[in-house]
């Protein structure tokens, strides 16, 4: 039965509800590999019963309000780019689209802050920081396409983690409409706070806990100059022993990204590298950078990693945000590898000790059934770092190949477990990696997460099926 839809929009601006079939198709998936797979050959998510074009928290929270009186679902949903499946919508769900949340409320030039709505982009926001000498420091991955609140949800990293961490040490405050509708105000803060950082309840919860709206970042000042450099490692194990070497040591380099030989050959191909590489870039304005930039040179030396000058790197930090482009044209109307094909993108990370057995690993596992593997280490710790894999499946027919691309999941995931890594670092758990997140927090940990679901959200209505483990019977 499809919800009661003229009570929510008697209690809404005219124009916020949706039901034209065009628009609510719009609003069936995100940019989830296998849903673009399976619409590509005409087997379409099933659409929501209609799109709630919010524009403030007061509409999120009447919308939630109607949907937990009615017992209806609601999906929320920011710039739809996710990876995973987490903004996928149900039959008769509600999708609350945030698109029109899209304000920047305050820039703070003498804390550093910015205030805005949870649908800013981050390409805008950028923009408009940088115009003040100002930038978000850890430079968000797919800021064109990526949303404020959507890196929040899925605990977004970025091209300069090695020195800003995640959007984790960015927030400060945050507004966000809980399941029955209440809105919770955080912050902004510094740090402190009585009790638990309940702010951080909301990093990584993709919308299941509660729908962000509006958020404080920290932000950061754009450097002046950047000293870059690139270092051409024996290999990628070297080059991953050389990172935490820097990092344990104290340096800090704003960017600090290693590639596998099979990555830097698609980052570089019309450069003519060869094997893998080793990006380095710190501020140039930062005190004693240019004396770490020449000790890290030298201390390469020691690893088996030359330099190579600073091209390569200049040449990634120029184009880093167009990887996005290149995964629509495989998996969109495009398919510009033809049919049968997949891409996809696995995250992960772990502690230094396990890494060299967790990269070889899940490359094997995925190996066994892609036809490409690369991988990037792009979020580095002092006590470990993030791997991120894109793999491209290859088979008969796209039957096949979803066939394929699911036994790789699965047998990557389980070699993920087994080297006590992580299945969702900062790409969201969504509907793709359920199964294993139930495995990776066990069975107390899947019920401590309901437990807070249910304090949280006590009908059940936002985002169901996507992050939280289903009770065990």
């Amino acid at each position: 039965m499809d919800p009661p839809l003229e009570s929510l929009i008697e209690r809404l601006p005219p124009g916020t509800v949706s039901t034209h079939p065009g628009e609510v198709a719009m609003h069936a998936r995100d940019r989830w590999a296998l849903a673009m797979l399976r619409d590509a050959r005409g087997e379409r998510v099933p659409p929501p019963a209609a799109v709630v074009f919010a524009g403030s928290t007061e509409h999120v929270s009447t919308t939630v309000s109607w949907a937990r009186e009615t017992g209806t679902a609601v999906v929320p949903r920011g710039a739809g780019s996710g990876i995973t499946g987490g903004a996928e919508a149900i039959r008769r769900a509600v999708v609350i689209d945030l698109s029109r949340m899209d304000r920047i409320l305050a820039v703070d030039d003498v804390s550093q802050t910015v205030a805005v709505q949870a649908a800013v982009k981050g390409a805008s926001l950028q923009a408009t920081l940088a115009t003040k000498g100002l930038s978000i420091g850890y430079d968000p991955d797919a800021s064109d396409l990526s949303t404020v609140g959507g890196w929040i949800a899925s605990r977004s990293a970025g091209s300069a983690s090695a020195a800003f961490g995640t959007i984790d040490q960015a927030l400060i405050g945050l507004t966000a409409v809980l399941g029955d509708g209440d809105v919770l105000r955080l912050g902004p803060l510094p740090a402190g706070g009585p009790g638990p950082d309940l702010r951080r309840l909301f990093v990584g919860s993709e919308g299941t806990l509660g729908i962000i709206t509006e958020a404080v970042l920290a932000v950061s000042r754009v450097p002046r100059q950047y000293l870059w450099d690139s270092l051409k490692p024996n290999s990628f194990e070297s080059g991953a022993a050389l990172i935490r070497e820097v990092l344990q040591r104290g340096f800090r380099p704003l960017v600090l990204r290693l590639l596998d030989a099979e990555e830097a050959a698609f980052q570089f191909r019309d450069l003519g590298h060869r094997g893998a590489a080793l990006l380095v870039g710190f501020d140039g304005d930062a005190p004693a950078a240019a004396a770490q930039w020449f000790h890290l040179r030298e201390l390469g030396k020691e690893f088996g990693a030359r330099s190579i000058g600073p091209e390569l790197a200049k040449h990634w930090w120029d184009h880093r945000q167009e990887a996005s482009g290149w995964h629509e044209g495989v998996m969109g109307p495009a398919r510009t590898l033809g049919a049968g094909v997949i891409v996809d993108v696995l995250d992960t990370a772990c502690l230094w000790r396990r890494l060299p057995h967790l990269y070889e690993d899940v490359r094997g596992a995925l190996l066994d059934h892609a036809e490409t593997v690369r991988c990037r280490l792009s979020s580095p710790y002092p006590t470990g770092a993030a791997l991120h894999f894109t793999f491209v499946v290859r088979a008969a027919d796209d039957h096949e190949a979803e066939r394929v691309y699911e036994t790789a999941w699965k047998e990557a995931a389980a070699a993920i477990l087994a080297a006590g890594g992580t299945v969702a670092y900062d790409l969201g758990v969504g509907l793709l990696k359920v199964p294993f997140a139930a495995e990776e927090l066990g069975p107390a940990g899947s019920a401590a997460l309901q437990r807070i679901k249910a304090a949280l959200d006590p009908e059940g209505i936002l985002n169901q099926g996507k992050l939280v483990p289903p009770p065990q019977n």
